[in-house]
């Protein structure tokens, strides 16, 4: 799959409610078609989507957009060194994020399923946490980075599950939601391999905070990867609709190397960026920064 390739995009209903109402949001400035380019979870660019709210539902959505195939053929084919070099700094953040949510989520020994779980950071935290985790990734490159650390790792997508129904009784889904084109399906199927009252994690960045509202269309998380966008309304509604409930929402705090973080802001054309990589000293670069950017951590359970 090459970037002389031919797309077309396709106009759609609102993935949460099925409402063809909706409103402009923001329209695009830059016309990219290579699938890798634009659905790489690193490498998503800025400027590619025409984004809509629905009228009915308040959902905001890319439409029109490509198909589900030519997305997910681009997720499967990307190659995200750059976010896997980070595995320790996301590994510190997960297992934070566990600490803090214990109460609410299943006790030490229970069997989990990480969505999405790129090269494995989530599942090395979920091991030390006591849980029997394993993964499911499309990524073939960081299939294999997974898998070169001894973790448990099936690539492939919602669509084909291999895994007995009612056998978890956690799915998690980190940074995972806003990238799937039908997500109310992906939930309906979710929930089959969830134990009844089992609990569902997702972690999403959230267009209603006051960060996303005061950022506008400059909204960092604004990316061609990104075909859906969600609030707490419109989750709480996503949840409702497949049979879940959901019932808790907090801030996600994560840890990343500053340098990183500055790479980040260079591929976002942040002003002044590029200056700031040369002029920042090696030992500063490699320094873990906590940060908050409008990331929102939802758990729902499913209905019994």
């Amino acid at each position: 799959m090459g970037g002389q390739a031919q797309y077309s995009k396709i106009k759609i209903s609102c993935p949460l409610c099925d409402a063809t109402g909706e409103e402009v949001v923001l329209e695009p400035w830059v016309e990219v078609e290579d699938p890798i380019k634009l659905y790489g979870a690193a490498s998503s660019l800025r400027g590619t989507q025409r984004l809509v709210r629905c009228t009915d539902c308040d959902l905001v959505y890319e439409n029109p957009r490509y198909p589900a195939d030519v997305i997910l053929a681009g997720y499967a084919a990307s190659e995200e060194g750059g976010h896997d070099s980070q595995h320790p700094m996301r590994r510190h953040s997960f297992a934070r994020a566990l600490e803090k949510l214990a109460p609410r989520l299943p006790k030490p020994g229970a069997r989990v399923l990480d969505i999405g779980t790129a090269g494995g950071a989530f599942l090395e935290a979920a091991q030390q946490f006591g849980y029997q985790a394993v993964g499911l990734e499309p990524s073939r490159y960081l299939v294999d980075s997974g898998r070169e650390r001894g973790l448990e790792i099936v690539q492939g997508s919602i669509d084909d599950l291999p895994f007995e129904a009612a056998s978890f009784d956690m799915v998690t889904m980190w940074d995972v939601l806003e990238h799937l084109t039908d997500p109310r399906q992906a939930l309906t199927a979710i929930a089959e391999f969830l134990k009844p009252g089992g609990i569902l994690l997702i972690n999403y960045p959230d267009i209603g905070t006051l960060q996303a509202r005061l950022a506008g269309s400059r909204y960092w998380w604004i990316l061609s990867g990104h075909v859906v966008h969600f609030a707490p309304k419109t989750l709480r509604e996503l949840c409702r609709r497949t049979g879940f409930e959901a019932f808790h929402f907090q801030r996600y705090w994560q840890v990343l190397q500053f340098g990183y973080l500055e790479d980040i802001a260079i591929h976002l054309q942040v002003p002044m960026s590029r200056l700031m990589k040369k002029l920042t000293p090696g030992f500063l670069q490699r320094m873990a920064i906590p940060y908050y950017a409008s990331q929102t951590t939802a758990l729902a359970r499913r209905s019994a």
